[in-house]
C-alpha cells in the first residue's frame, strides 16, 4: 500500500497502524510463559475477558473484550539483548531500581493490537492487559511511540477506569539546527498517532516561539485523536483575540515550499525504512485563505490565550483529577504553606528555584456569562488557599475572558464538582494527576 492509498483510507478513518507494547518483569516469571499463564492472569481481571486464545508457533492470538468491544490480540515474548534500551526515550520519570531490574531481566511480554473507535479507551485496555500479564513489573516499552514507562505510573493507571492524558499516546520530537549566527530552526513532529487513525503531525522550518509552537501542536493532536481533520481543511484551535486557524498538508506536497537541506525536507525523508516517510501533516496557520509558517501566532501565544479542549478530553481530565483529588488533598495537608507575600508565578515558571516551598493550582470550570447551555465554560486556574473532600478556596491566576464578575487576583470559594485539573509545584519538580504516583512512590 502506497502514502497516497494510506493518505486516503486515513481520511475516511479506515485504517490504523498495530499498537505494539511490552512489559519486562521485575523478575523471571516469564519462564512460565504459556497458554496457562496467560488463562491464569486474565482469569481474575475485572473488566477484562478472554473469549478465546490460540497459538500459531510462539505467538498467541487471544479474543478478548473490554467494555463491548472484542479485540484481537497477539501476545508473545521477545529477547529483551536484542532490544536497544538506551536508544529509547522517556515517557515519565523511571527510578534507578526499577531499570537495574529491567537489565537483569532476559525476556519481555509484547502485546499487539489495533484499537477501536474510542483510541484512549483502548490504549488503556493494552496497559490493563500488561498488568494482568505482569502485575510486578519493572519497566513498559511502547515500541510506537519510542519510549518507556514507569511500572508505578502503570499500576496506577490500570487501576483506574479514567484513561490517562492523551501525551502518553504519543511522543512529540524536536529537532534543530543552529546557524552560525546562533539561530535555531526547530522541525517538530510525533510518533505514535497513526495508531490512532490520524496522520503524523509536524511543523517545519520553525524559528519563532519554540514553546508557544510546542503547546499549539501538542493541542492540535488532542484534538486530531477525537476529531482529526481533512487535508487542507481550515479547523480553529483557539483565541488570541481573534480565531487561531490552522490546516494540515501532506509532507511530500509541503515541503516542496522549503530547501532540500531544512531539517525535515527532502532529505531527511530519504530511504524505504525512514519512518519520517509514512504519511505525516505539515501544519500551516490560515490567514486570509493563505496557508504561511505558523510563527505568525507566536506572540499573541504567549499572552494568556485560550485553547480549545474537546468536551470528551474536558470530561477526561475532570474525571481523573477527581478521582486522584485524595493524593492532591494528602500532599497539600502535609506541605501546604501559607505564600504570605511570595510571587506565584516564580514558582511556576522556575523563576526562582531556591525557595522550597510547595504551590497547589487547581483548574476550575466555571460558567461563563450569557451561558446557553451547562458545559459552555471557562477553565481557570486558581492558586489554592485552603481546600477540603467537598470545596476549594483560592485566589485567580489568569484574567477571565468571558466572565465579568471575576478578576485576576480575586478570593472565592467553590466546589469541587467545579474541579477539572490540578498541579503541586514541588522544589525542583512538580506532580499532576498523571504524574502523582511519583510522589507516592517518594513517600
Amino acid at each position: 500500500m502506497n502514502n497516497s492509498e494510506k493518505y486516503n483510507l486515513l481520511t475516511e478513518s479506515e485504517v490504523k497502524m498495530e499498537s505494539c507494547m511490552a512489559i519486562i518483569p521485575r523478575d523471571s516469571q516469564t519462564n512460565a510463559f504459556s497458554e496457562n499463564y496467560i488463562r491464569r492472569s486474565l482469569s481474575n481481571h475485572t473488566g477484562i475477558k478472554l473469549e478465546q486464545l490460540s497459538q500459531n508457533e510462539d505467538t498467541f492470538n487471544a479474543k478478548i473484550s473490554y467494555r463491548d468491544v472484542s479485540y484481537s490480540v497477539d501476545i508473545y515474548t521477545l529477547e529483551i539483548a536484542n532490544l536497544n534500551l538506551q536508544s529509547y526515550g522517556f515517557a515519565n520519570h523511571i527510578d534507578d531500581e526499577s531499570f537495574r531490574l529491567a537489565r537483569l531481566q532476559k525476556k519481555c511480554i509484547c502485546v499487539s493490537l489495533y484499537f477501536g473507535a474510542d483510541n484512549l479507551d483502548s490504549f488503556l485496555f493494552q496497559l490493563k492487559l500488561l498488568d494482568a500479564l505482569v502485575p510486578s513489573a519493572s519497566l513498559v516499552i511502547d515500541f510506537v511511540s519510542y519510549r518507556l514507562l514507569s511500572p508505578h505510573w502503570l499500576k496506577m493507571t490500570a487501576q483506574s477506569d479514567t484513561p490517562p492524558s492523551p501525551d502518553y499516546l504519543y511522543t512529540l520530537h524536536c529537532v534543530f539546527d543552529e546557524k552560525e549566527d546562533g539561530e535555531r530552526r526547530y522541525w517538530f513532529h510525533t510518533h505514535g498517532l497513526l495508531r490512532c487513525g490520524s496522520v503524523e503531525l509536524e511543523m517545519i522550518n520553525i524559528g519563532k516561539g519554540y514553546e508557544q509552537m510546542q503547546v499549539l501542536i501538542n493541542t492540535t493532536v488532542k484534538k486530531f485523536l477525537t476529531s482529526p481533520s481533512k487535508e487542507c481543511e481550515r479547523f480553529t484551535i483557539g483565541y488570541d483575540g481573534m480565531g487561531i486557524n490552522l490546516c494540515w498538508l501532506r509532507w511530500e506536497e509541503a515541503i516542496k515550499q522549503f530547501p532540500t537541506d531544512t531539517l525535515g525536507g527532502a532529505n531527511d525523508r530519504k530511504g524505504k525504512e525512514n519512518v519520517h516517510t509514512d504519511p505525516g501533516g505539515v501544519i500551516f496557520a490560515v490567514e486570509d485563505g493563505n496557508m504561511i509558517s505558523p510563527e505568525i501566532y507566536a506572540s499573541t501565544l504567549a499572552v494568556n490565550p485560550i485553547y480549545y479542549i474537546s468536551t470528551e478530553e474536558t470530561n477526561r481530565m475532570s474525571a481523573l483529577a477527581k478521582e486522584r483529588y485524595n493524593l492532591f488533598l494528602k500532599a497539600y495537608k502535609k506541605k501546604y504553606i501559607s505564600p504570605g507575600k511570595r510571587n506565584i508565578f516564580k514558582k511556576i515558571f522556575r523563576k526562582n528555584n531556591d525557595e522550597q516551598y510547595w504551590a497547589f493550582l487547581v483548574k476550575l470550570g466555571l460558567t461563563v456569562d450569557n451561558a446557553q447551555s451547562w458545559d459552555e465554560r471557562e477553565h481557570l486556574w486558581f492558586e489554592v488557599l485552603s481546600s477540603s473532600e467537598r470545596w476549594i478556596k483560592g485566589k485567580l491566576l489568569n484574567q477571565p475572558y468571558w466572565i465579568t464578575e471575576l478578576n485576576e487576583g480575586d478570593v472565592r470559594e467553590f466546589p469541587i464538582e467545579l474541579l477539572t485539573d490540578w498541579v503541586i509545584y514541588a522544589p525542583g519538580t512538580s506532580y499532576t494527576p498523571d504524574t502523582i504516583y511519583d510522589l507516592e512512590v517518594e513517600n
